[in-house]
């Protein structure tokens, strides 16, 4: 199935903490368009930390401008302890996965990624909880 078809699942709750405005709303349309995501906004962690209660996924992006994204897995790990988090890069190598992984993100994946990449990998973690933790 194409990552814009709605496949009759309940509705998938979204934190996407991404401070560039172009491309957080950027994916959050493409998001909404699936049909069974709502998307919840943040441009820093201090949002963020405000908005964790709920949410099935929580996509993040590691460099904000109050601090680094792997710093909000704790946060999201206590509050919320059934959420997935998703942790995008703009370059996600070795320098960036190990940590974000150590920390306890389930996936990361760099922003050059197809978008279609990135919600398939938002509901594969919704669906399971967990995705096998990997980097592209």
């Amino acid at each position: 199935m194409h990552a814009l078809e709605d496949d009759g699942s309940d509705q998938i709750r979204v934190l996407l903490v991404e401070d560039h405005a172009l491309f957080r709303q950027a994916l959050s349309l493409l998001l909404y368009r699936c049909q069974q995501m709502e998307v919840i906004q943040a441009g820093t962690l201090a949002e963020a930390r405000l908005l964790l209660g709920g949410v099935d996924v929580v996509a993040l992006d590691n460099v904000l401008p109050d601090g680094a994204g792997v710093e909000l897995i704790g946060d999201v790990r206590s509050s919320n302890t059934g959420a997935s988090v998703l942790l995008l890069s703009d370059a996600p190598d070795s320098a960036n996965s190990e940590p974000a992984i150590e920390a306890g993100a389930d996936a990361l994946l760099s922003k050059v990624e197809s978008p279609f990449t990135i919600i398939d990998e938002i509901k594969l973690l919704a669906n399971t909880g967990s995705a096998p933790r990997r980097t592209s």
